[in-house]
């Protein structure tokens, strides 16, 4: 299908869209897994590294996202899920021998009550400037209380990554494991019209390449951190005929 074909739809892909515009390139989904295709969406699962938030060993009482060295204090190191038995303070805390259901060698990321973290998703995924895409938690990911993205979901034009999201647990008084390789989030894919550039051509803060294979090779954790120091904040025009800035 040529991309004139492309923008003559509109409205979200179906999984025959989905599978097609995969078989010609126009949506990227690597690993290749048909079984995360479901009739208007793509699963994604949870990858193994993360960063936590409000752990920085100096607490300053305000947290700067538009100072590099601040971004690096909040966050700190990244980390890497491991399994029950090396989460020793928490298993500690709680009296926890084994989790139920769960293999005692899977590595599994353990959220604290009200906790937020940074995650990315393990597959690297997205879709080319024939369209756009967004991500939602998977219906059970929410019932368990677990949040992804809150509002910051939305793709654009031309992204495909490795995702990160915003995974925060809602539950006040209780931890939540969450074992790599559930299924967490889906992507949902929209026909759009024809853009004028592509994500990487306007922003470009967290896609630096648009060949797949160089993402997979140069992608590391700290691709997640946030970005806002790039961008000099401007002051927009004032408002003609209004009496207030």
């Amino acid at each position: 299908m040529s991309n004139n074909e492309q923008h003559t739809k509109f409205g979200v892909y179906s999984d025959t869209e989905i599978i097609q515009a995969i078989q010609e390139g126009h949506i990227i989904q690597y690993p290749d897994a048909p079984e995360l295709i479901n009739a208007s969406s793509v699963d994604v699962r949870l990858g193994y590294n993360f960063y936590r938030t409000d752990l920085a060993t100096i607490n300053k009482g305000i947290y700067n996202p538009y100072d590099e060295e601040d971004v690096q204090r909040y966050f700190g190191e990244p980390l890497e899920a491991v399994p029950l038995r090396e989460h020793g303070t928490i298993r500690r805390k709680l009296g926890l021998e084994a989790l139920k259901g769960i293999d005692p060698d899977h590595p599994l990321i353990i959220l604290r009550p009200g906790e937020r973290i940074l995650g990315h998703t393990h597959e690297f995924i997205g879709i080319d400037e024939t369209g756009t895409s967004s991500m939602q938690a998977k219906s059970t990911t929410g019932r368990n209380g677990i949040t992804v993205c809150k509002d910051a979901g939305w793709g654009d034009p031309g992204y495909f990554n490795r995702w990160t999201m915003e995974i925060e647990n809602s539950n006040e008084r209780e931890h939540v494991p969450l074992p790599i390789g559930m299924a967490i989030a889906q992507l949902v894919f929209y026909h759009t019209g024809p853009v004028n550039a592509s994500y990487r051509q306007l922003s470009g803060n967290y896609q630096q390449s648009s060949d797949v294979n160089e993402l997979i090779r140069t992608w590391a954790p700290n691709q997640m951190l946030p970005r806002t120091y790039r961008k000099q904040v401007q002051l927009p025009p004032l408002i003609n005929n209004s009496a207030y800035k």
